[in-house]
């Protein structure tokens, strides 16, 4: 059985569906729930379950963990926010 080498490290976002994919920037842009539903054409409380499907498969623990991964993972930029 091959083992994977100490340098392959998994990426975070494979976990991520692409719906939560498209919802992690605007999360980490600081929209809130009903802002991020009017933008994807979804229900607040569907944009709620999706954000915290993403903080879960993360294991982050608020929306600021959100942000601040989105930004070390170059997903955002600072001058975006």
């Amino acid at each position: 059985m091959a083992q994977l080498s100490n340098n392959h490290r998994p990426n975070p976002l494979d976990r991520l569906s692409p719906r939560e994919r498209e919802i992690l920037p605007l999360v980490a842009e600081g929209k809130d729930n009903r802002e991020i539903g009017k933008t994807l054409f979804i229900s607040e409380k569907t944009a709620k379950n999706y954000v915290t499907s993403i903080r879960k498969k993360l294991g982050l623990k608020n929306r600021t963990q959100i942000a601040l991964f989105a930004l070390k993972e170059g997903i955002i930029e600072i001058d975006k926010i």
